[in-house]
């Protein structure tokens, strides 16, 4: 059976919804096979999403006549007739409608244009940019918290014709929102392309704002500039985008400080701590970790946890990355111990919120960091501490942006599983790892993971 059927096929078994029309199902899962998102993770999120919709309007046909033909249609699995139906459609409750058949098309182009329209119809004079933006960030941000890849889709149609369209100072804005939208389809996407678009549209953005005039806005262009350089050269192993991203954080602290502006210093301070963390245990350079772990301290003094829980605890748990990062590039396990302490410390603080994703994160390096001290100090409860920091990011969801996290938690799983001696166990989790890490063939932790199974063989 092709690649394609055999993903469809495992997402309609993995939907496990008996009472849903079959044709809608099937033609969704092929869409959804077959999409701009590879991580198996995301197809079910679209199609759950999809078939939600589908059953919204067939809940609030009633009585109109041209609902429950579209309604109809759909379950016979011919969305592209029920859209036909709605083409025109600009009274409610047909326009809803259209908008969700939209969604069931896959069509984000098309519901990109009808929201536009809806903007202009309803938009005060000249007031249609903002409202476009203001509503591409909704979407945006929908869709990167859900793992929806529709309205991530959306958003970039609506940045798209943003784009096209701007004209004097709006360049600038609209330059960073595509740019956005880039950046955050990036990280749910193998490869290197809209993260390289993202770079290239911060870049010219910057370009345009002048620092002398425009002191701070200049700074937030230099902190997403550092941000993209940032993720691409974490993910891509890059030490010159990782340079790039110090230079970058740089420049926004010589416009802020911690006085005059405590949470931008903070967050460009923390953030380039990371960035040097990174660097250093990339290139066994200890001095540029601990110079890292400074930066942290200082940050922590500053911001209280009571008034900005999320900021301290993102800043605690890049202090305790930093420990591990230092303990790898020096041999010596004694940061570690430290480094599970405020990793706990930060999530404790992280559960009073509503961010799983945050929490995944946490929780992996943590998995990671206690996995290190297993290796290092094999008498302790590293090993124990590491399986359940990876079941817990497995747990909070099992998506995490394009370098699909939760794939790797499986990874980590079989890692421990491997110290334990339970070879069955870990090929059994190394072996799904391995088959969604294959989505992006270039990354190194599908070398690793396939690595570790060739051990286990050997």
């Amino acid at each position: 059976m092709p690649a394609k059927e055999l993903f469809a096929a495992d997402l309609i078994r993995r939907l496990d919804a008996p009472d849903a029309p079959a044709p809608l199902v099937q033609a969704l899962a092929q869409d959804f096979a077959g999409g701009r998102f590879p991580d198996p993770e995301l197809a079910l999120n679209g199609l759950r999403a999809a078939l939600a919709a589908a059953a919204e309007t067939a809940a609030l046909a009633g009585e109109n006549e041209t609902l429950q033909q579209v309604a109809a249609l759909n379950a016979a699995g011919d969305r592209a007739a029920a859209a036909a139906l709605l083409e025109d459609a600009t009274e409610e409750p047909l326009l809803s409608a259209a908008f969700r058949q939209d969604r069931l098309c896959n069509a984000p182009e098309r519901a990109a244009a009808r929201q536009i329209a809806r903007l202009k119809a309803a938009a005060p004079a000249g007031g249609v940019f903002r409202a476009t933006v203001d509503l591409l960030y909704e979407k945006l941000e929908a869709g990167e918290k859900a793992g929806d890849p529709f309205d991530m889709l959306l958003a970039l149609e609506l940045a798209k014709a943003l784009y096209k369209r701007a004209k004097g100072g709006e360049l600038g804005q609209a330059q960073t929102s595509l740019g956005n939208c880039h950046q955050i389809i990036g990280q749910f996407r193998p490869g290197r392309k809209h993260l390289d678009l993202a770079a290239e549209l911060f870049t010219a953005a910057a370009k345009a704002v002048a620092r002398t005039k425009q002191p701070e806005n200049w700074a937030f262009s230099q902190h997403n500039l550092g941000g993209i350089h940032e993720l691409i050269g974490l993910r891509h192993r890059d030490e010159a985008m990782l340079k790039k991203a110090i230079k970058a954080y740089s420049a926004v602290l010589e416009v802020f400080n911690s006085q005059g502006s405590p949470m931008e210093w903070a967050n460009s301070t923390a953030a380039r701590a990371n960035v040097r963390a990174a660097l250093g245990r990339m290139t066994g350079d200890a001095a540029l970790i601990e110079t890292a772990m400074a930066d942290l301290d200082a940050v922590l003094e500053v911001l209280k946890q009571e008034d900005h829980p999320a900021e301290w605890a993102s800043a605690q748990a890049t202090r305790a990355l930093a420990r591990r990062h230092l303990a790898e590039v020096t041999g010596d396990a004694t940061p570690l111990p430290a480094a599970i302490a405020e990793f706990e410390a930060a999530d404790a603080v992280l559960a009073g919120l509503d961010v799983p994703a945050e929490r995944a994160r946490l929780q992996h390096n943590l998995g990671l960091t206690a996995l290190a001290l297993a290796r290092a100090l094999p008498a302790s409860d590293g090993a124990a501490r590491a399986h359940q920091a990876f079941a817990a990011a497995l747990a909070l969801g099992r998506r995490d942006h394009a370098d699909y996290r939760w794939a790797e938690s499986l990874t980590g799983l079989g890692e421990v599983a491997l110290l334990r001696g339970d070879k069955a166990a870990a090929q059994a989790h190394l072996t799904e790892a391995q088959a969604v890490l294959a989505l992006d063939p270039a990354s190194a932790a599908l070398e690793h993971c396939a690595a570790l199974l060739e051990k286990i063989e050997a």
